[in-house]
């Protein structure tokens, strides 16, 4: 019989607002899902939502997939009914995404740490909390928490698992766990369908102004303000799209406030959210996808921004690094804003060769990132190490 792996998470499909996560999930179980038998945990409805999603059964298990998702409804977060869940679902694993998550990773760890009955070899994937930048919003709630865990040794004897090498060193740092309790397993990106890169050629034409494309959720780790006002120092003329759900009123009101003070050669709109399977169209639109993040544990936005053929212009907080040198874009330090400015600037300038150039760059570079096979068993090897420290 196959393992089982009982997985937690706030949102899964058919939600998107949950960001990369969900794709991330999605991603390990259509490729692990014959290796092993995923049991997801998860809300009945996306992120911010008040309904739960449509023709969806909640509250019993049901087959998503190669997965089997419970979709729990919020009279169902209680502890006494997620220790019905973990003690009822058999596993061999529990795999929690989230450090500070309180229903779908701390009360399985409370739950963990008062009854013996429900220990598993746990995994927990923090998805970039731990970066400095991150830490730094909501800094003292954090703060708080971190003092709790600690002093209950909440998350003793787990396995981290992290994204990236980066996230690996943020992991050690603030956590300062032995380097061995860190696996490090990038993360796996579905393969996009019908890539052409002479489609995407005959597509556009000699824009008159640069497109330029921000699709995140809108919230201060994505950093769109800081976007604004790289904006309203760039003097060519520009169309700025904006895409994703706004997470908060307060921090759009202060983007909002930034846009209406923008000189006329910068045009912004607000376009809403995308579903997932139409972000890569939305984006072969534009010229220049630009998401200056305060950080990512990967970014699945921005391989899906270069499969698309567009450039990306990001902060060095990413693991997208190099980017320049690879002819597919630009990963610059927030410190230097006119840098920014500057890239900005160069893409408007460019010939349509060179756009040409770029964008076949792009495509081949994304491409071998996708069928990087070493990230499947870099995963696969998580769970068997897992399964190992059980034995």
């Amino acid at each position: 019989m196959k393992p089982v792996v009982l997985l937690f998470v706030a949102c899964y499909l058919p939600g998107f607002r949950g960001g990369g996560p969900i794709r991330t999930i999605a991603n390990l179980v259509d490729r692990l899902g014959d290796d092993f038998d995923f049991k997801i945990v998860t809300m009945d409805r996306d992120l911010g939502d008040v309904f739960p999603y449509d023709n969806i059964s909640v509250d019993e298990w049901i087959a998503v997939g190669k997965a089997q998702v419970l979709y729990v409804s919020p009279k169902m977060l209680s502890f006494r009914n997620f220790f019905k869940i973990l003690n009822g679902a058999k596993h061999d694993i529990l795999y929690l995404n989230g450090f500070f998550q309180p229903n779908f990773t701390i009360k399985p760890l409370i739950l963990r740490k008062l009854h013996s009955s429900v220990r598993r070899p746990t995994i927990v994937a923090p998805h970039g909390e731990f970066s400095p930048n991150a830490l730094s919003i909501k800094r003292f709630k954090k703060s708080i928490f971190m003092i709790f865990e600690r002093f209950f040794k909440l998350y003793e004897k787990v396995i981290w698992h992290a994204s990236t090498d980066y996230e690996a060193l943020d992991i050690h740092k603030i956590k300062r766990v032995p380097v061995n309790d860190i696996l490090v397993a990038n993360n796996i990106v579905a393969e996009p369908k019908n890539i052409d890169i002479e489609s995407v050629e005959s597509e556009r034409i000699e824009p008159s102004a640069l497109n330029v494309c921000f699709l995140s959720r809108i919230s201060p780790m994505k950093n769109l303000t800081y976007a604004l006002k790289i904006l309203s120092e760039v003097k060519t003329e520009i169309n700025f799209d904006i895409y994703g759900p706004k997470e908060s009123l307060d921090y759009w009101m202060a983007c909002q406030e930034l846009i209406d003070k923008l000189p006329s050669n910068i045009v912004v709109s607000y376009l809403g959210s995308v579903d997932p399977e139409n972000v890569r169209n939305v984006i072969s639109k534009h010229d220049i996808f630009f998401v200056p993040t305060l950080g990512e544990n990967f970014g699945h936005v921005f391989i899906e921004a270069l499969s698309s053929g567009v450039p990306i212009l990001v902060s060095d907080k990413t693991p997208w690094r190099g980017l320049k040198g690879k002819n597919v874009g630009w990963d610059i330090p927030l410190e230097k804003p006119n840098d920014f400015v500057d890239a900005l600037n160069d893409m408007a300038s460019f010939s349509k060769a060179h756009r040409s150039d770029l964008r076949k760059s792009c495509i081949e570079y994304a491409l071998d990132q996708i069928r990087n096979s070493n990230v499947v068993e870099m995963n696969k090897n998580l769970f068997l190490h897992a399964l190992s420290v059980s034995r």
